[in-house]
């Protein structure tokens, strides 16, 4: 199965970026500030 998209939604993007790239072996891809909003994007490596 391979997955090309998806969103998650969670309450602390630090912690969330921490545990994919860290534990999980993700890259993070892209970083966007929108506002008090933040979009993230993690690929695999």
């Amino acid at each position: 199965m391979k997955i090309k998209v998806t969103s998650i939604f969670v309450n602390d993007q630090n912690k969330a970026l921490d545990f994919y790239t860290k534990t999980l072996g993700f890259v993070k891809k892209a970083d966007v500030s929108a506002g008090k909003y933040r979009w993230l994007t993690v690929v695999s490596s």
